[in-house]
Parts: structure tokens; C-alpha cells; sequence
């Protein structure tokens, strides 16, 4: 437990430390931790998948998870996106020439997309007018989510949740992920509506009040519920491949998959609502 908690403070100083260097220096040096957490995510997901995978597609997914940040510099997102194609492009032309069948092709597209593209979303609100808003968005709901759902499981936790892909986790505990999700929104919008301490918020971006509190509420709930839907689809691929971590990478804390997959689809939902607000 001591490790563990060790760890997670690790993790804690570094993200934050990234977080600030990209606000109060330049947005390049989260760009680059984005970058590395996605090369990671998609080398673990590889090597988990490495008896459904073929072979033939283990150094192009190498090159994708160095260079996928790379086209966001010329093209922003839509960049990431034609670029994923084209990789994928790449590996269904190796598929035919190799005779891989659509069992051997489907993990190939699997991981350009989770966790590939959903990673990649991360870029989106990195560079977005509102960036320091949106990584706050992402990482405080998260965090809050994931906190709130243990201490509520292990102190209330008697109805199973999802008992067939994560036996541990509770009715419980995803309420109080939720409450969790909704404290974190409510930090973020004391942080930059009410105090203004780290910049601008949606007011002072000019949204009218129902906007803002609307766009509050909705990140709070969905990005919870997206944070808790992401760890139990994580849960429920390494149940399926019979593992317990993506990697040892962080000791008892799993691998870099088992720490972003609650933020990924959090992440989607967040660039999503900064397509309609700020791009």
C-alpha cells in the first residue's frame, strides 16, 4: 500500500508539473506527455493482444504510437484522424498481401482507436483557446470520479455493479463516482468562473450563464460516467485476455493503460463539447 500511495503522488507532481509548464510556458511540453502516454498505451494494448494480433503489424504500430502527434502540428485534429486512416490504410493493404483474414486485421483497427484516436483527443483540448480549462476538466472529474467510487465501494459497496467483467466494483461506488465527477466540475468552475486564479472561464469566455452552468453539469455527469464506463471496458478487455495490469510498468498501479483508461473517453467527451464552444 505504502508503494502504491508513493506512486500515485508520483504521478500526482508530474501531471500537475506538466500541466503548469504548459500554462505558463509553452503548451508543447503537454503535447509531449501526450505523446508518451499514448506511445505507451498502444505498445501495452500490443503486447496484450500479441496472440490475437499478427505479427506483421507490430512495427507499424510502433511507428503510429511515435508519430501520431506529429500531424496535429500542420493539420490539428482532422490531421490525427487522416493520419490513423492511413495507417490503417497501410495495414489492410499488408492484410491482403499477407492473407491476414479479418480475425487477424480487427485488433490492428482496434488499437488505432482505443487507445489510439481516444488519446488523441487529449491534443484537441491541449491545443484548444481554453486548453488549462479543458486538462483541468478532464483530470480533476477523473481523479474525483475514481477516488469517490473506491471510498464509496469499500465503505457502502453491497450491490455488484458488473460482476461478470469487474467483480470489485459496486452499484455504490459508482454513485459516489458520481458525486465525485460532480465536486470535481464544481472545483473547476471555482478555479476559473469564481476566482479566475489560473485564467479565464466559459463566462468570461462570453457563453451566457445557461451555457456555462449547462456545459459545467454536463461535463460533471456524462465525464463521470464516462470515466467509470472507460475503467469497466478496460476491465473488461483484460478479463477477456486473461490478465490482471496491461504491464508493470507503475509497479502495483498496472501499466500507463490502467491509469488513463477512465480519462479517455472523458477526454472524447470534453473535446466533444469544446467543438460546440471554444475549438
Amino acid at each position: 500500500m505504502r508503494n502504491r500511495v508513493l506512486v500515485a503522488i508520483a504521478i500526482a507532481i508530474i501531471l500537475v508539473g506538466f500541466y503548469f509548464l504548459g500554462y505558463f510556458i509553452s503548451k508543447f511540453f503537454m503535447d509531449a506527455l501526450i505523446m508518451l502516454v499514448i506511445f505507451f498505451a498502444v505498445n501495452e494494448m500490443r503486447k496484450a493482444l500479441k496472440d490475437k494480433l499478427p505479427k506483421e503489424f507490430n512495427l507499424l504500430l510502433i511507428i503510429y504510437s511515435l508519430t501520431v502527434g506529429l500531424p496535429y502540428i500542420k493539420l490539428d485534429f482532422m490531421g490525427v484522424v487522416y493520419y490513423t486512416l492511413l495507417i490503417f490504410a497501410i495495414g489492410a493493404t499488408i492484410a491482403v498481401f499477407k492473407n491476414i483474414h479479418l480475425d487477424g486485421l480487427m485488433p490492428f483497427a482496434f488499437i488505432l482507436i482505443y487507445p489510439g484516436l481516444t488519446l488523441s483527443s487529449l491534443f484537441f483540448i491541449n491545443n484548444s483557446k481554453l486548453a488549462y480549462l479543458g486538462l483541468a476538466f478532464v483530470i480533476l472529474v477523473s481523479t474525483f470520479t475514481d477516488v469517490f467510487a473506491l471510498v464509496f465501494g469499500l465503505l457502502f459497496g453491497k450491490h455488484k455493479l458488473a460482476p461478470e467483467i469487474s467483480p470489485k466494483k459496486t452499484i455504490e461506488g459508482a454513485v459516489g463516482g458520481l458525486f465525485g465527477g460532480v465536486l470535481g466540475s464544481l472545483l473547476v468552475f471555482i478555479i476559473f468562473e469564481v476566482t479566475g486564479l489560473l485564467g479565464p472561464g466559459f463566462l468570461t469566455w462570453g457563453l451566457r450563464k445557461i451555457y456555462t452552468y449547462l456545459s459545467y453539469s454536463l461535463i460533471a455527469v456524462c465525464g463521470s460516467c464516462l470515466t467509470q464506463i472507460g475503467d469497466l471496458v478496460a476491465s473488461l478487455i483484460k478479463r477477456s485476455l486473461g490478465i490482471k495490469d496491461f504491464s508493470k510498468m507503475l509497479g502495483s498501479h498496472g501499466g500507463m493503460l490502467d491509469r488513463v483508461d477512465g480519462i479517455m473517453l472523458n477526454a472524447c467527451f470534453v473535446s466533444l463539447v469544446f467543438t460546440f464552444i471554444v475549438v
